[in-house]
């Protein structure tokens, strides 16, 4: 997210900021939430477990691309699950 923070108003990355707060608040990363990946040989998490969490929080990210889609077109496609 942190790269969109140059072309956006200061209120929207002020938004995105909370955004980001209220979905760890909510999704904490509890070392129970990772599993070891032998193959790959660290600790990864499954966000497809957790359902549609990440869903609610996006829309407000999207809303903000959407918005500034003329300076942010090139980065859109980066947050696109």
């Amino acid at each position: 997210v942190c790269e969109l923070f140059p072309h956006l108003a200061p209120f929207e990355v002020h938004l995105l900021l909370l955004g980001v707060w209220d979905y760890l608040r909510e999704n904490s990363p509890l070392p129970q939430k990772f599993t070891f990946q032998p193959q790959k040989g660290f600790f990864t998490r499954d966000f497809s477990r957790e359902g549609e969490a990440g869903g609610k929080h996006l829309a407000l990210l999207h809303n903000v691309l959407h918005k500034n889609i003329h300076r942010l077109g090139g980065l859109a496609a980066r947050f696109r699950p």
